[in-house]
């Protein structure tokens, strides 16, 4: 589950509301989940290019 963004965004949400974490604890999880979008983002930006060209 490391590459699902809900495990990382959960852990995210529960450090801050929950513990008042500041930014030097939640930075990982911000990181992954910037990781992981712009993975995401890249993946379907390629599929509607494949698409449209066909």
């Amino acid at each position: 589950m490391q590459f699902a963004p809900s495990t990382h965004f959960v852990s995210f949400s529960q450090d801050v509301l929950y513990r008042g974490a500041g930014f030097s604890i939640v930075w990982p999880d911000i990181l992954w989940l910037i990781a992981i979008a712009i993975f995401y983002f890249s993946a379907s930006l390629a599929r509607f290019r494949r698409a449209i060209a066909s």
